[in-house]
């Protein structure tokens, strides 16, 4: 859920809005202001009133649009990882063939085969210090 800036919060707000306009215009016909005054006054409410219309509008607007773009970004965030799932799964698919090859007698795979077993060689050594350093 995203965070509302507080600006916009005068937007939901818009019935309390027109309510303290109306209270306000109905103050200054108390006052009995010069009629053109008054006019101008009106036509200064209707401006504002179409202009909040517009922003509540555009802000209903980003606020959809937001949210599809949201949903479209979690989607391609699911689709990337699943993408990198399988890139490991076929880099690992790859090793294995070339292995499986060196292993049949391919020249191309044949250093590669030496490396591989010089891995495992160390890697048993390894296990034996650790057998005799535990007493075993």
């Amino acid at each position: 859920m995203h965070k509302v800036h507080p600006f916009f919060v005068v937007f939901q707000n818009i019935g309390s809005f027109i309510f303290v306009s109306v209270n306000i215009f109905l103050f200054l016909l108390l006052v009995r202001i010069k009629p053109e005054m008054l006019q101008d006054l009106e036509n200064n409410f209707s401006e504002l009133e179409k202009k909040i219309a517009g922003l509540q509008k555009g802000y209903r607007n980003l606020t959809e649009k937001f949210s599809e773009l949201n949903m479209e970004h979690e989607e391609l965030k699911k689709k990337y990882d699943e993408e990198r799932r399988r890139n490991q799964v076929l880099a690992e698919e790859q090793k294995h063939i070339k292995l499986y090859s060196a292993i049949s007698g391919n020249p191309e795979h044949n250093r590669l085969m030496k490396n591989h077993i010089n891995r495992l060689v160390k890697e048993i050594d390894f296990c034996i210090a650790q057998l005799q350093n535990s007493g075993l």
